[in-house]
């Protein structure tokens, strides 16, 4: 009895598995394939908006744009971050009260090498005090002051002066002096005391507000004239001024 009532259903089944084929290809079928059609396509459509909606909206050059600026401010706090190790480094190993600044403009013509700071007299900042970059290194010296600013000639200035020592066997003396903006040169060294190429020079203690020892540079090339009672030496600067934005100033 069961074995017949299963042999019936399958012949049923079957039946009705050919009615639908037949009926799809005479078309009896089409309004009811193209409503389900339709509700499954507008199912995937759903899903794919849902999909695209969850992705974020990311502009590739406006992201790109943002790495380069990320980049840049990395590489100044690295530089930064250096600066302010060197000139720890040189207050550890010295006793000077020694105040961080940061130079907010720059006058680079030809005969004015001049640079704007943003500290000032209430900072005690101080006419003729010199501004060191990293570990020592004078790059030149306050000449005027306002409250929260200041103004420092560079060494290439072609005003600015600094009393100096080369390291030599003589330990000559002389005076460092700015060439147009173009070199730092020392003068008035006895033309008698042996100099050498590679000889460095060092600032000599003997001008008020400037202690003996800061780094100036070294001997690039000699200028010896017969007849005269004074020879002078190029100076090869151990930094580019021109790309220096973090200073301290040593203060009184």
């Amino acid at each position: 009895m069961r074995y017949y009532s299963f042999k019936k259903t399958s012949v049923a089944t079957v039946t009705i598995f050919f009615l639908i084929i037949f009926a799809h290809y005479l078309g009896m079928l089409k309004f009811i394939e193209t409503k389900v059609q339709n509700t499954f396509s507008s199912t995937i459509k759903y899903f794919s908006a849902q999909t695209t909606n969850v992705t974020p909206n990311i502009n590739i050059a406006e992201f790109n744009n943002k790495i380069d600026i990320l980049s840049a401010k990395n590489k100044l706090l690295e530089q930064e971050n250096f600066d302010l190790r060197n000139q720890l480094n040189f207050k550890s190993k010295n006793k000077y009260n020694i105040l961080t600044a940061s130079i907010i403009a720059k006058n680079l013509e030809a005969t004015d090498r001049v640079i704007v700071i943003d500290k000032g007299l209430i900072d005690g900042v101080r006419v003729d005090q010199p501004v060191i970059y990293g570990d020592g290194i004078l790059i030149g010296k306050i000449f005027k002051t306002e409250d929260t600013l200041s103004f420092a000639r560079i060494l290439s200035d072609n005003q600015s002066k600094v009393a100096a020592t080369i390291l030599n066997s003589d330990h000559s003396l002389g005076v460092i002096e700015g060439g147009f903006g173009l070199s730092v040169k020392m003068t008035f060294i006895p033309r008698n005391e042996n100099i050498m190429i590679g000889d460095q020079i060092i600032t000599s203690g003997l001008e008020m507000n400037l202690p003996r020892g800061l780094v100036i540079g070294k001997v690039a090339a000699i200028e010896n004239e017969a007849y005269q009672p004074f020879q002078s030496a190029i100076i090869d600067a151990p930094v580019d001024y021109e790309k220096i934005n973090l200073i301290g100033i040593i203060l009184q």
